[in-house]
């Protein structure tokens, strides 16, 4: 593919990428290597004092070529002047100027100034052409405050909730500026879309920046431009998305993660005066950075190469791949085995399961052709399942019997640290508990799938906490999975309807029908002005596993636990904060609450909480480990709610973790 393969280090020079007819030199004052920002720390905090930068695009008008709208692009300004020329001037954040002389060079020097009385000064020579329209990209570089009118958290001009989530938005790796584009997994799960104004029949560059992380499966990025005014409006669905292509690049350069490279799309608008730019990822974590677009050399336009390989459910070994190349008329593939075709989307099976790298190259009428190559592993499928039957005889010894296709071994994990390898196993615990037992079937390509059962060994009533170590990843202890929110799900008080499994493919939540509490969500939103009440995943739990955080007012940690009305039972949390005096409560409540005003009054004497305890901030001791924390209390109802919060909280700063909690009798 004829893409740029320009490799820039992070920050390793300054770059604006203007949305304009020519951009040429600048002209800066007043600052030195200052300007240059430090790349941001994890939490993506600012720093408090930096210099006012002054930038800006620039875009001629569609009705008369020399009437010229400028985009205010500067930063930590609070005013402008800007020089037209010529005695003309502006204080306006974002002019619009006409140059009555028509075509020619005018410089144009934006200063930019902050409260304190810092500026700096940026001069670009704008060229005054008739022309093609200069079409406008909004955010383009993911940056806040970057909006004609002022505003906007760098994605704002980027939503489109029919196709995808919103981005994320990155602070490390970026190319220039404070932040970029980001992707995480599972593929497709967020996107990317913005309409912009083009003139008919003109050809456009679009560039972009990205970098992916390594060792993915399916190490891809896709960036495509969509034809709005031809279908009519609005893309709503991703059906839509792949029939309303005109152009689409898939980039693959996965080879380093802290490296952004630089890539080209070209395209014709056709009969379009509206076109959106559309991109989302592959199954990898992927960023991008600094779109820009620009009219485009004359003449004819390579056809735009793209396809996706999907292994068989019955013959692991055989693989279709879909065609999503536009404006080509012929093609050319190599499967990476020796073997080729014609075919606009061929169906292929492999001799032997294996890595590689299939070719697909696009040619048009005018012979001219691009080229995408991708890489595919064969793996062999396997499904882990199995069914258990309790011994009549003897309530603590279980027999399982494996359900798996496509295993070549097995290993089960018997939840008490005792394994087996083989097929249908016996075990006999020695003590009462709750247990997760575990099978891993591998096939034969070392593909690995994994099933798990909770069993409870008692002859007695054995109070169950779901997910007390926030370990279980939709519904598999140990699988990271995809979107490791799903580890705080079962404590979420209006929880999902759905949970990703360990593939990242949306199931049925097993939370979804046991509580749901919309009216203190409600309630919740409205106090605290917090849109999430859920708690948020973590890696830092105890011991190195996962752990469930609080680190807005508004988040709780909220459960519906069956527990027998009049025992005793002892309540054990892992807790920890990384500030000091901040304070963590514990509400084992009898009902499900509609607001906190009774507890908030009374606490431990409200009529709904059977216990209250408030965690002592051990922070002055040592803010990196976990203490934990126990008492009792009597159950005065069959069902209890733990519940958990911090009011105190502050994100990236203050922040309140837990892990391991636990009711035992």
């Amino acid at each position: 593919m004829k893409t740029m393969k320009d490799k820039v280090k992070t920050l390793s020079k300054a770059k604006w990428l203007l949305l304009s007819l020519v951009v040429a030199s600048f002209a800066v004052s007043c600052v030195g290597d200052e300007l240059f920002r430090d790349e941001l720390p994890d939490a993506n905090s600012k720093a408090d004092v930096i210099f006012p930068e002054a930038n800006f695009a620039y875009a001629s008008s569609a009705d008369d070529f020399r009437t010229i709208r400028f985009n205010n692009l500067s930063s930590e300004a609070t005013t402008f002047a800007w020089d037209f020329g010529g005695g003309n001037t502006s204080t306006e954040q974002d002019p619009t100027f006409t140059f009555e002389a028509g075509e020619g060079t005018y410089p144009v020097s934006l200063t930019a100034s902050d409260g304190n009385g810092e500026s700096n000064t940026v001069t670009i020579d704008v060229i005054v052409v008739e022309g093609p329209f200069q079409p406008i990209i909004l955010e383009a570089g993911f940056e806040d405050d970057t909006l004609p009118g002022g505003g906007g958290d760098g994605r704002d001009s980027w939503r489109n909730s029919d196709l995808g989530g919103v981005i994320q938005i990155t602070g490390s790796p970026v190319t220039f500026g404070d932040q970029g584009g980001k992707l995480p997994m599972p593929a497709g799960d967020r996107a990317g879309y913005q309409e912009i104004t083009v003139d008919p029949d003109t050809n456009y560059d679009l560039g972009f920046w990205y970098t992916m992380l390594s060792d993915s499966a399916d190490p891809r990025l896709i960036v495509s431009v969509l034809g709005v005014t031809e279908n009519g409006g609005t893309f709503t669905t991703l059906e839509d998305v792949a029939n309303g292509t005109i152009g689409s690049i898939t980039v693959t350069d996965d080879s380093e993660p802290d490296v952004y490279v630089q890539a080209k799309l070209s395209f014709n608008s056709g009969s379009n005066n509206t076109v959106a730019i559309f991109f989302t990822n592959g199954d990898v974590e992927a960023r991008i950075d600094d779109f820009t677009i620009e009219i485009g050399a004359e003449g004819a336009v390579p056809p735009s190469v793209g396809f996706t390989a999907t292994q068989s459910e019955t013959a692991f070994l055989e693989y279709t791949f879909s065609n999503s190349s536009t404006g080509a008329t012929s093609f050319e593939w190599d499967f990476g085995d020796g073997n080729t075709s014609t075919e606009e989307s061929p169906t292929h099976v492999y001799a032997n399961p294996a890595e590689y790298t299939v070719t697909l190259v696009a040619t048009n009428d005018l012979n001219l052709s691009n080229t995408l190559a991708q890489t595919i592993n064969i793996l062999a499928p396997v499904t882990a399942d199995f069914t258990s039957q309790v011994d009549p005889d003897d309530y603590r010894t279980y027999t399982f019997m494996d359900a798996s296709e496509g295993a070549e071994s097995l290993l089960w994990e018997f939840g008490d640290g005792f394994q087996f390898t083989g097929m249908n196993p016996s075990h006999t615990y020695t003590e009462d508990g709750v247990y997760t037992v575990t099978l891993t079937a591998t096939s034969i390509t070392e593909n690995i799938s994994v099933a798990t059962e909770e069993i409870v060994v008692a002859q007695g009533f054995v109070v169950q906490v779901i997910n007390g170590n926030f370990d279980l990843y939709g519904t598999t202890p140990g699988c990271t999975g995809e979107s490791t929110g799903d580890n705080a799900d079962p404590w979420d008080m209006t929880t999902n309807s759905t949970i990703k499994d360990c593939d990242g493919v949306d199931i049925p939540s097993p939370y979804a029908d046991l509580w749901d509490n919309s009216a203190l969500d409600s309630w919740l939103e409205a106090e605290y002005g917090d849109n999430s009440e859920q708690a948020g995943s973590t890696s830092d739990g105890n011991d190195g596993t996962r752990g469930a955080k609080l680190d807005e007012t508004g988040r709780r940690l909220y459960q519906v636990v069956t527990v027998q009305q009049g025992s005793t039972y002892t309540f054990s949390i892992d807790a920890r904060t990384t500030a000091a005096g901040i304070t963590s409560e514990v509400f084992i409540l009898n009902t499900e609450i509609a607001d906190e005003t009774g507890i908030n009054a009374n606490l431990g004497a409200d009529p709904d909480v059977d216990a209250y305890f408030a965690i002592p901030n051990i922070f002055d001791t040592d803010g990196d480990v976990y203490a934990t924390h126990t008492f009792q209390f009597t159950a005065s109802t069959n069902q209890i709610v733990i519940y958990v919060r911090n009011i105190d909280v502050v994100d990236g700063s203050a922040e309140a973790f837990f892990d391991n909690i636990e009711i035992t009798d």
